[in-house]
């Protein structure tokens, strides 16, 4: 039986997006996974449920995402937080915001490592 974790996907929709859900369905944890295609819409959906975990995509040329992990910190400090970088530069900007910050193209089985290590201990 599930223990009701909520995890939020901030992605635009695609491949991304889609890879992460189909990954998070995996984990036995998690009851409910949300997306979010912006930041508006993310921050109404932590404000409301305060997810344990949010992943955001970093999209790139944009500073919407930066600014979207120090509110999702500052609205709700339990959330957990992974940032997902275009580069090394983008990586290194989003470190100091984020709980966890990989690469784009990371393999599946560090990704489920760092969820799981994330994610609240249940039972």
């Amino acid at each position: 039986m599930k223990n009701g974790i909520l995890v939020l996907i901030v992605a635009r929709p695609g491949p991304l997006r889609d890879g992460l859900r189909a990954l998070l369905t995996a984990i036995p944890q998690i009851d409910k996974i949300v997306q979010a295609d912006d930041m508006p819409a993310a921050l109404d959906v932590i404000a409301e449920h305060r997810p344990a975990l949010v992943l955001v995509d970093c999209i790139p040329r944009s500073d919407e995402w930066c600014t979207a992990v120090r509110r999702v910190k500052v609205e709700s400090p339990q959330t957990r937080t992974i940032a997902l970088a275009e580069d090394v530069q983008q990586q290194q900007a989003a470190q100091a915001m984020a709980d966890v910050v990989l690469l784009k193209g990371a393999p599946a089985a560090e990704l489920y490592a760092t969820l799981e290590r994330l994610l609240p201990q249940t039972g």
